[in-house]
């Protein structure tokens, strides 16, 4: 081989290698459907593309949150459903008891007893593990009827919270940068106090004779107590919009930023099988003028 000859080969060398490098990436790009595997391949768009990927995850991330706890609201509202059931039986029995037309009732005391019992359990719900009714006490239970920790009453009565061991922590979190929601509710509500101690009342009124002042403060509050609740799933529903919101835009900024990011490092396909069929072909003809420059000898060259 000749000098002149070497020379034209390392130079056809050098853009054999430069192409196959090229059509390496090209490969790539069309097997990936990705510009680059990092992002050295795309400098220009690198950190666009970092930060809207840091926002993508913290975004989805916010976006759990506020899920979890619209699944929270929900054992809420249940529950506090389930209470109003409690006290419109209880008002039931109350009705009926205040209009036998007799200094005597039955089953009255038996009634709010049980009524009582079934209301603490609903107070005592857990949510993963966790008592949701107590404040950030959330590991042992925050209501107790038991007699040695709530007193029999008698009419007139006042407002009693020794049923309650929680605290009066309300549950929040932050669902968004700079904003937070508050989503607790704990058993020392004016309506919970108020549905005890009706039904508190009622088991431990006189029935022979009928304690008709007793009977009628339970009544009375039952109301009070009614309306407090469906006020609380009125601010459940509330906040469970509140959530849905937060989730919304979560999941349309990550919908935006997503495609944000696909424009920046996606490639298009076709574009990409066309560059692989072009560097291909030229890898080819390079392989083809290398091998005859190979055999090519100085009577060839001067012919």
């Amino acid at each position: 081989m000749r000098v002149s000859t070497a020379a034209m080969q390392q130079n056809m060398l050098s853009q054999i290698r430069s192409v196959q490098s090229q059509l390496a990436d090209a490969t790539e790009q069309s097997s990936s459907g990705v510009k680059a595997d990092s992002y050295d391949g795309v400098a220009d768009s690198s950190y666009v593309i970092a930060t809207l990927s840091a926002e993508i995850s913290e975004a989805s991330a916010y976006a759990d949150i506020a899920e979890d706890i619209q699944t929270r609201m929900e054992v809420y509202y249940a529950t506090l459903d389930d209470m109003i059931d409690v006290l419109s039986d209880m008002n039931v029995d109350l009705s009926a008891a205040l209009s036998t037309g007799t200094d005597k009732t039955y089953g009255i005391n038996e009634s709010a007893q049980a009524g009582l019992e079934t209301f603490a359990s609903l107070l005592n719900t857990q949510y993963e593990g966790r008592y949701i009714y107590g404040g950030s006490a959330t590991d042992s239970s925050p209501v107790s009827v038991d007699p040695a920790d709530y007193a029999a009453m008698t009419s007139p009565s006042t407002a009693d919270l020794s049923y309650y061991s929680g605290n009066d922590d309300i549950a929040a979190a932050k669902v968004a940068d700079g904003t937070t929601i508050e989503y607790g509710i704990t058993a020392s509500e004016d309506a919970f106090e108020q549905a005890l101690r009706a039904m508190n009342l009622a088991a431990n009124a006189s029935s022979d004779p009928i304690d008709e002042v007793a009977l009628s403060e339970a009544q009375g509050l039952i109301t009070t107590a009614v309306a407090g609740l469906s006020e609380l799933q009125n601010q459940v529903s509330y906040t469970q919009d509140q959530l849905e919101a937060v989730v919304d835009m979560h999941t349309d900024f990550q919908l935006a930023a997503e495609a944000t990011v696909s424009g920046l490092a996606d490639i298009d396909l076709a574009e990409a099988i066309v560059n692989l069929e072009t560097l291909s072909t030229q890898l080819e003809a390079s392989y083809s003028v290398t091998a005859q420059i190979s055999d090519l000898s100085l009577f060839e060259y001067l012919r």
